[in-house]
């Protein structure tokens, strides 16, 4: 077996223990006898419990990434494509949120394992952004005189509105009319910058 397939494995493994129990009372011991392998096996790849749920989360937000950048190839106007990017998030953050179970509430504990983890996908996240801006000032939908800087502060916003469901509280955006409420106060705070922006 590979040497990718088997870091792989214990990942997988490891996320699921973690999800189930807490990483707290996870231990590596737990993690090779559910993986089928040796603890020496796994300490090739990971010195230390942190340094593999370090892996989990990266490995959470590389298949977050890895979403949204196909919700990028579909064939949509800039502004459809906007609405669908922010609904498809919060989607997908369900997804994961819901899927780890215990892994969630971990996430504050080692808020800053977790920010650092998560800085190139902040960074990716936002190029998205920017380019959906441009393309809708290219081609009619928006006047944002600075896309980065909207790109930015759309980005802030999402992550944001992830709290509640890191603190299990899912119940603001269980309603497709919340969801549509939260989508348009993000829109529209930044069409009303826009506007603000062509009366100077």
């Amino acid at each position: 077996m590979g040497t990718t397939k088997t870091r792989a494995i214990f990942i997988d493994v490891a996320r699921k223990l973690f999800a189930e129990k807490g990483m707290e009372n996870t231990t590596m011991n737990d993690i090779a006898s559910k993986a089928n392998k040796g603890r020496r096996t796994l300490y090739t790849y990971f010195k230390s419990k942190d340094d593999i749920y370090y892996a989990v989360i990266e490995s959470e937000l590389f298949q977050l990434a890895h979403k949204l950048q196909a919700e990028m190839q579909k064939n949509m106007n800039p502004a459809e494509k906007l609405i669908n990017y922010i609904y498809v998030r919060m989607d997908i953050f369900h997804e994961a949120v819901m899927r780890n179970g215990n892994l969630r509430a971990s996430f504050f504990r080692n808020i800053h394992v977790v920010e650092k983890s998560r800085h190139r996908l902040d960074i990716t996240e936002m190029k998205m952004l920017e380019s959906i801006l441009i393309d809708g000032n290219q081609q009619g939908y928006f006047n944002v005189k600075n896309p980065k800087l909207a790109a930015m502060i759309i980005q802030c916003s999402l992550k944001g509105c992830e709290v509640p469901f890191i603190r299990g509280d899912l119940r603001p955006f269980s309603y497709p009319e919340n969801r549509k409420h939260i989508t348009d106060f993000i829109l529209s705070g930044m069409l009303e910058c826009t506007d603000m922006n062509n009366k100077k």
